[in-house]
């Protein structure tokens, strides 16, 4: 009997290959999600939302599709979360209604998952896993560590992930802060450790990655924010967004320093404040935050106000004090705002109608471009670079940023010698496979905007988002008419809201007469509802020839004998 040669290349060609789906993340800013997928076994790494850009009305947020997960229910073992931002968070309440799955994070991130979890009535009691820096668990085919990471939110972490035959690290977001406000430097050891015994693919943070050189520490904002406290003599209302806790005690300390008490508006801000302090990450005295009785009576000298807002989000306070819609505080002459945070992009157009606002009202408005009120939580290209070095990964994948994010990060990684056949700039939806030899795109699943509109969630088909932005741009006609066969009993009642003719007997003698002509036209050989679409042909044609407008025509036909 011969003896059969082993060829190793043939054992390999039948181990399992890693499937990686991202179903957010890429090509835009936030909705952070993606699926690993080996065996039997998928885990989700972050659950978040993405904010709507202007050309969403009515809109409040939007979360990653779930249909692939649906379809693989079974498969699905774990949601492993690295940090508490709302790109990262904002959709876990969403996903735990449809399945129950155990939820893998740090303290505060946890803290801030379940405050969210309340708000919403599940049909089992959700599993949360809190895990540290360091730990390794085992989630069905995978086994998972967790890497000390700094962002600009206490308690992050990057995930190694990995399977009978890879490894794989995934940084979440990530800078490298060696004095960060809780004194918690990431794990370089770690890193270093992973990347020696061998990493075969590196997902890696991309929203910095077109800024040369390094970020700033956390720290150096301390000294910004004592000078614009010294120097200030009304009141300080500070934006901030509400899980950003390192920057919440920085303006708490600063407040401390210069005597200011402070109050807090925004809901999401005071929960967040109230978890974090249970849990033993902010720390301040007693009487220094106070409610807004006793804020409503103290000099404005003597004030600070910490909100939500640094988005220009139509409902957060700093939008509502902007607008003059506040319950609480109008802005004054002489009040001092410092937006402390980076723009999403796409959110430019709202914050700089905020901030525009305010400056009418006589603040003085400090923010990113010209001031130096924030510091970025997010790896420049040198820290980058750090990363890939101590990863040294045989296949390099920039995730978290817009494409062109994605394709800079990309081009850094060749530079450190990755192949380019090793690079791979995905989309979501993409299916990549990966294997010891080679990393490839195998495909893509139909993922659909998944929207949040007040306490619906629904995949908005593209003709509602569509009729919402033509009725915000050129308005909605309602024409009701009563005819006796097929022709008009009587003049046509016609109501226009948001529409440019509104008050112009004109353009609704001119709608009369259109209507009186296409109905001489169909007569009464048509049915109600052809009769109907016909007259609303025309009057589109003739809105778009003769004003330029393409408003909502709504036509109502009501038969008499």
């Amino acid at each position: 009997m011969r003896k059969k040669n082993f060829n190793p290349k043939q054992k390999r060609k039948n181990e399992p290959a890693l499937k990686i789906i991202p179903l957010g993340g890429l090509d835009a800013i936030g909705r952070n999600m993606t699926l690993f997928e080996s065996e039997d076994s998928i885990i989700a790494v972050d659950c978040g939302i993405m904010f709507p850009t202007t050309e969403m009305p009515g809109i409040d947020f939007i979360i990653p599709d779930f249909s692939y997960l649906r379809e693989r229910r079974s498969d699905f073992k774990a949601l492993v979360i690295t940090h508490g931002h709302e790109d990262h968070i904002g959709a876990v309440s969403h996903l735990l209604q449809e399945f129950d799955v155990p939820v893998f994070g740090t303290k505060l991130t946890l803290g801030l998952i379940k405050n969210k979890v309340k708000e919403r009535a599940l049909n089992f009691q959700p599993r949360f896993i809190e895990i540290e820096p360091r730990e390794n668990v085992k989630i069905g085919s995978f086994d998972i560590g967790f890497i000390r990471m700094n962002h600009s939110i206490i308690d992050s972490v990057g995930i190694s992930i990995k399977t009978k035959n890879l490894s794989v690290v995934h940084t979440g977001d990530f800078k490298f802060d060696f004095s960060p406000v809780d004194g918690k430097v990431a794990d370089l050891y770690n890193l270093a450790e992973l990347g020696e015994n061998g990493v075969d693919l590196l997902l890696s943070d991309s929203t910095n990655a077109e800024k040369p050189g390094y970020t700033g520490t956390e720290s150096d904002l301390n000294s910004k924010l004592f000078d614009m406290f010294s120097n200030a003599k009304g009141r300080i209302i500070v934006a901030t967004f509400a899980s950003n806790i390192n920057r919440i005690q920085q303006v708490l300390d600063a407040a401390a320093k210069f005597n200011r008490k402070v109050v807090i508006s925004g809901r999401s801000m005071i929960n967040n404040i109230n978890i974090a302090k249970e849990l033993g990450y902010l720390n301040f005295r007693d009487g220094l935050i106070v409610e807004l009785n006793e804020a409503k009576i103290l000099q404005d000298k003597k004030l600070v106000i910490v909100c939500t807002g640094t988005q220009g989000e139509p409902m957060s306070a700093l939008s509502r004090i902007a607008n003059g819609t506040h319950q609480h505080f109008a802005c004054n002459s002489g009040d001092r705002v410092i937006i402390t945070a980076s723009v999403i992009p796409g959110n430019e157009r709202t914050v700089s109608v905020v901030i525009n606002s305010l400056m009418k009202m006589g603040a003085n408005v400090f923010y990113e471009n010209d001031d130096n009120v924030h510091v970025s939580g997010h790896a420049s290209q040198e820290e980058l670079k750090l990363m890939i070095s101590l990863i040294k990964p045989k296949f390099f994948m920039p995730v978290h940023g817009e494409h062109k994010h994605l394709k800079a990060h990309a081009r850094l990684a060749e530079g450190l010698g990755i192949k380019p056949s090793n690079l791979i700039v995905a989309d979501n939806g993409d299916i990549i496979t990966v294997s010891k030899d080679k990393i490839e795109k195998r495909g893509k699943i139909d993922i659909k905007n998944v929207f949040i509109d007040g306490l619906m969630t629904d995949d908005l088909s593209s003709d509602v988002i569509k009729d919402r932005q033509v009725m915000s741009e050129d308005g909605i006609v309602f024409i009701t008419l009563v005819t006796n066969n097929g022709l008009l009993a009587s003049n046509p009642i016609i109501k226009m809201k948001g529409f440019v003719g509104c008050g112009n007997e004109k353009i609704k003698n001119a709608i009369t007469d259109n209507i009186t002509q296409r109905l001489e036209k169909t007569g009464s050989t048509v049915s109600k509802n052809e009769m109907a679409s016909s007259v609303k042909r025309s009057l589109r044609t003739y809105f778009e020839k003769s004003l330029q407008r393409d408003p909502i025509v709504e036509v109502q036909i009501i038969e008499t004998n």
